[in-house]
């Protein structure tokens, strides 16, 4: 299992269960389970339907596979059905205990007035009342101390300490460094080569402020290579290599990606927009723009307002002339749909402390606009308003959107990103915290003579006899 500050729990920092949970499953279930979360910030199991009054409320979960001993235990809590009859657990921060703990001895070791409630929870499974979880969490500590630690690990009472600096310079940060990690996992670079605080606290903070200021690798906008790659000769583009604009260049393998923060470009003037995604090898354009949920785990919800508005109506006029383009009937050119544009809403962007991208929520552009018309959507005083659980399960995980772009199955087509050159270059000015993120392949010098027999001779394989994993990027 990835350890602890690996994992994305949707949770604020101030975590305190207020009852337990008992998942009985069994041993392949758990695995698919520890697999889930090797790959993704949560996984989820059906569960018997639960009380109404239960849902939304933190759980500590145990897991047992043999019905007689703890084995693991994790957070959970429950916010939507799964099925007819059944309800969705959703865990995360899942934990083995050094050794199983016999259920058994847990029960004898139980202290108080009512015991039989936490006898009762502990023989069904399900949820443990919070009089039965305490009783169980005293009792789990006479009978194993270092399992109790661990579980006691998991729950956190400590309240972060106040963040500093202006609130729009620390989204600004925090929108360029989420997109900078999107852009790393999508290329299949290490997110660990990327040196940035996941939020920056500083009086001293400006709206300008970027996460390459430190960064001694930084390259100015003249080094990168990847603006003359996309039109050649093109003479619009010579004011633009000249600004010093913050950009880093990773590569891995044969992979390049060059990230520009274009903190003196408000290319949202034309794109409505904070993250460009230009996958050249598949000539596949994808659009994201952020939206922050407002609370504590995004219980407040977000409120569509006028800017909102605006940022769609750049939009639509940036679809407006890609519809202007041929149909790409390539194969190449297929895509899952038409719309590259994408809403993320993030539920705790400025209380994430995590090593990758911030928890949130991917939606099509046109699916937003069905949804903004849906009743759902409608408020107690009859404005607009979505909370988390208004998606259900009608979203991208930040792990399923990062596989389809990688792969080109979303985005525009080939013949739709020649057309975005122009939009680009028009809007190589202003102040806002943009990320342009260009990968290509990284070209082979043609007088290396080891390079080319490199590539006409192949490494041999790390793992003889199997085959190698294989992303299109």
């Amino acid at each position: 299992m990835p350890p602890i500050e690996d994992q994305y729990p949707p949770a604020r920092a101030l975590w305190i269960p207020e009852i337990g949970f008992l998942l009985h499953v069994k041993a392949d279930r758990l695995n698919e389970l520890e697999d889930a979360l090797q790959t993704r910030e949560i996984c989820s199991q059906g569960i018997p339907e639960i009380s109404v009054a239960l849902r939304r409320k933190w759980m500590l979960c145990f897991v047992s596979t043999d019905g007689r001993s703890l084995s693991h235990v994790a957070r959970s809590v429950v916010y939507y059905a799964a099925e007819s009859g059944r309800d969705k657990l959703d865990i995360w921060n899942l934990t083995s205990l050094k050794a199983p703990v016999r259920i058994s001895a847990i029960k004898r070791k139980l202290e108080g007035a009512q015991i039989w409630r936490a006898r009762r929870a502990l023989d069904a499974g399900g949820t443990i009342s919070a009089k039965a979880f305490e009783q169980m969490m005293d009792a789990l500590k006479r009978v194993d101390s270092s399992a109790h630690k661990i579980a006691s690990g998991l729950i956190s009472r400590k309240q972060p300490p106040p963040a500093t600096g202006p609130i729009n310079a620390r989204m600004n940060w925090a929108y360029q460094r989420d997109a900078a990690m999107t852009a790393l996992e999508i290329a299949g670079i290490p997110k660990e080569r990327l040196k940035a605080a996941a939020q920056l606290n500083g009086a001293n903070l400006t709206d300008t402020t970027s996460i390459f200021d430190d960064d001694r690798s930084m390259r100015a906008m003249e080094d990168v290579l990847i603006l003359r790659d996309l039109e050649k000769g093109d003479r619009d583009w010579n004011y633009v290599k000249s600004q010093q604009y913050p950009a880093r260049t990773f590569e891995n393998g044969d992979t390049k990606l060059t990230i520009v923060l274009a903190n003196k470009m408000d290319l949202e003037k034309q794109l409505g927009v904070d993250l460009i995604y230009v996958n050249e090898t598949l000539g596949a354009v994808v659009f994201v723009q952020y939206k922050m949920f407002e609370g504590e785990d995004g219980k407040d919800g977000y409120r569509p307002d006028a800017q909102l508005d605006k940022e769609i109506a750049r939009m639509d006029r940036a679809a407006a002339e890609l519809a202007k383009v041929d149909v790409d009937e390539t194969c190449d050119g297929y895509r899952f749909c038409p719309d590259p544009f994408f809403l993320k809403f993030c539920t705790r962007l400025l209380e994430h402390d995590e090593k990758g991208h911030v928890p949130g929520a991917y939606v099509t552009l046109d699916y937003w606009k069905r949804l903004a018309l849906d009743p759902r959507t409608r408020g107690e005083k009859g404005g607009k308003i979505l909370y988390p659980e208004t998606l259900g399960r009608r979203y991208l995980t930040p792990s399923t959107f990062t596989h389809l772009v990688s792969r080109g199955w979303v985005g525009t087509s080939a013949l739709q990103a020649r057309i975005l050159i122009p939009f680009i270059k028009d809007a190589m000015k202003g102040k806002k915290g943009i990320v342009l993120a260009v990968e290509s392949k990284v070209p082979t010098d043609p007088d290396d003579v080891e390079a080319r027999r490199r590539t006409r001779m192949p490494p041999k394989p790390r793992y003889p006899g199997k085959r190698a994993k294989i992303i299109q990027l």
